[in-house]
Order: structure tokens, then sequence, then C-alpha cells
């Protein structure tokens, strides 16, 4: 069980040019990309599955291929994935707020469709590991 969720973290990360610091420095901007590989790639999916569910609310044909994450454990996941991020890194609700704003923006942006698209399939396999 373990190997399939490590899989899906190592396919959602680039690889990183050096070790990423937990939390950001005073006027460091607060990126995914900063995270710890864990954290990375389960605060991207809990941004996926919350930009589908919004298309889905809004009634946005991007989100009509894929199930209802806001009834199928895709909105647990998401405040599993940040409770444990804040827990984990000790960054602020403000810093939260910012990271996932601008993930959600990336995912709105050119592209931002196919980019969900190619990690739905890991994050599905992360949440189901995670018994949702």
């Amino acid at each position: 069980m373990l190997t399939p969720l490590l899989a899906a973290a190592l396919a959602l990360q680039p690889a990183p040019e050096s070790p990423a610091p937990a939390a950001p420095g005073a006027n460091e901007v607060v990126t995914i990309d900063l995270l710890p590989l864990e954290h990375a790639a389960a605060a991207r999916c809990a941004v996926a599955f919350a930009t589908v569910s919004r298309w889905q609310k809004v009634g946005d044909a991007r989100g009509s291929g894929y199930p209802d994450f806001a009834e199928s454990g895709g909105r647990e996941f998401f405040v599993r994935v940040i409770a444990k991020l804040m827990e984990d890194t000790g960054l602020s609700r403000e810093d939260i707020i910012s990271l996932t704003a601008r993930a959600a923006d990336d995912n709105e942006a050119a592209g931002g469709d196919a980019r969900v698209k190619a990690i739905m399939p890991a994050c599905v396999m992360m949440k189901s590991a995670a018994g949702l």
C-alpha cells in the first residue's frame, strides 16, 4: 500500500535542485515547489480536487469527466492535507491560503486543465491510499 502512495508522490513532483526548506523566510513567497516532496504531491492533489469540485459546482465542462470529489472524499482529503501541512511545516494560515490560491490560479490558467488531467490518476490513487 505504501508503494503506490510513494509512486504517486514521486510522479507529481519535479526533481528538486536542492533540499527545500520546510517553512519560508520572512519575505519568501510560499509555493508548492518549496515544500518537501510528500507535502508538495499531496498539496497538488488537494488543490486539483478542489479545482475540479469548483468546475463541477459552476457547471464548467472541464469538470464533467470526473467523479464528484466533493462527495467522494476529495474535500476530506483537502482538509487532512492542509492540516498536516500546517502541523508539519509550521506554515501560517495566511501562507496556506496564499499557497493554495496560487496553485488554484495555476490550474485555471492556460493549460491548467491539462495539468489537472495529467496528475489526476496519481491523485485518485493517493486519495484511495488515504482511505478516502
